[in-house]
Parts: structure tokens; C-alpha cells; sequence
């Protein structure tokens, strides 16, 4: 069964025995239903009538999600670091590394060598990099609020920007440091404010919003931009 859903986006209806919940999956723009098999259609239409809004919402959320073109590792690409964009500059030599030099982003590799080399070595500076300047900020931020972190690091992660566990200790996902100042210090007062409250319940929110009354639009930035913090 397929239906159309606002006369252009059609929606795919799976029943199966597996299921004795329904639920709605909104993937790169493509709708999906999933219903116990014995649910009627009749029920099925009314379920997605009643979550209208928010397929409509995750539908306009998802359009505007902005999509990178491959990265080649060459120079002239341009790089993004705390939300200014620099021009890379591929050179060979023997002083081996990566600096922040008048506009550009001069990475020195081997003689013949290879993309990846050129990569690792970004990703070896923007970690680097992202230590240093989250560190700093959580400093700053935990004397205001008057909360002490036990413990800073930055990690690899895939499909989050930070964590707190119960006894403060905070991690934060490399990759936020390409995104604006504004949205890097969402994202540190964000882990912070779970030393005081570990969950993301309604008094959490609350709290976060004395910290910073516009969080909902760095929370918007992040999930349409989150495809472009990449390397």
C-alpha cells in the first residue's frame, strides 16, 4: 500500500508480522510506514493524518539539509575551521605538518605522496586544534556557570557532538571545531549543563535555555549542517 502524502511525496506503507507498534520513518526525504500486517487501512490513514505535522516538519527539516561535494585533497579546495572558510594549500617538503598561514591551510607532505596522507594530516591538525580550543572553552564556560567537569577530551564520534558521563567527564566529537564559534559554544554549554542534569528532561532544556535563550536555532543549524563538518 502507497499513499501520497501533501500531492507530491508518496509514502510507503510496510506491514509487518514483526511489528505490534506502528511507526514512521522519514529518511533523505522518503517516508516510510511501518504497521502491525492486520492493521487496517483505515487506521493507517488515520495514524498518518494525526502526525501530519511533524512528517511535514521533518520533511522541510530534511530539504534543507546541505549536501558536501567529495573532498579531492588538493589545493584551492577550501576547508572550514570555526566557521571561516580557508583555501588549502598542498606542499612538499620535509617539514611535515600543517599551518594556519594568511587565509590558507598549507598542509606539507612527502614528495609523492598520497591523498590520504594529506588527509590524515588534517584530520591529525583539526584534532589537535579541537583539544585546545574546547578545552578552553569548557574552562571558560564551567567558571560561569559555577560547574566543575571532572575531565575534557575530543573523540571520533559518528553520530554525536559530545557526551557527559554521571561524574562530569566530557567528550566532544572533533568535527564540531569546523562549525561557527556560536555553535561550538552551544554544543560545550549543551554537555555542560548535563553535569547538573544528566538527562534531557523538560527541567534540562529549561536550564539550558538560561545559559543560551536561542539554543533551538544552534540545534537547527547542527542538523542541517551536519553532513558539511566532515573532512
Amino acid at each position: 500500500m502507497n499513499l501520497i502524502f501533501d500531492n507530491d511525496v508518496s509514502i510507503e506503507v510496510v506491514r509487518t508480522k514483526r511489528r505490534k507498534t506502528a511507526s514512521i520513518q522519514i529518511i533523505k526525504g522518503a517516508v516510510k510506514v511501518i504497521v502491525p500486517q492486520k492493521l487496517s487501512d483505515s487506521r493507517v490513514e488515520e495514524l498518518i493524518q494525526k502526525r501530519t505535522p511533524w512528517i511535514r516538519k521533518k520533511l522541510g527539516e530534511q530539504s534543507q539539509i546541505v549536501t558536501p561535494n567529495p573532498k579531492e585533497y588538493i589545493s584551492g579546495e577550501n576547508f572550514t575551521y570555526l566557521g571561516r572558510s580557508y583555501r588549502l594549500k598542498v606542499l612538499s617538503g620535509n617539514d611535515y605538518g600543517v599551518k594556519l598561514k594568511g587565509g590558507y591551510l598549507e598542509v606539507t607532505v612527502p614528495n609523492k605522496s598520497k591523498e590520504e596522507d594529506v588527509r590524515n594530516s588534517l584530520i591529525k591538525w583539526y584534532e589537535n586544534h579541537a583539544l585546545k580550543q574546547l578545552t578552553d572553552k569548557t574552562k571558560r564556560y564551567a567558571d560561569i556557570m559555577g560547574i566543575t567537569p571532572h575531565s575534557i577530551f575530543v573523540r571520533d564520534y559518528k553520530s554525536r557532538w559530545g557526551s557527559c558521563s554521571p561524574e562530569g567527564k566530557i567528550s566532544y566529537n572533533w568535527r564540531i571545531i569546523i562549525a561557527p564559534h556560536n555553535i561550538v559554544n552551544y554544543v560545550v554549554i549543551h554537555e555542560l549543563c548535563h553535569i547538573v542534569h544528566p538527562n534531557h528532561s523538560p527541567s534540562y532544556w529549561r536550564f539550558v535555555k538560561t545559559k543560551i535563550p536561542d539554543y533551538d536555532i544552534c540545534r537547527q543549524w547542527l542538523r542541517v549542517h551536519e553532513d558539511m563538518l566532515v573532512l
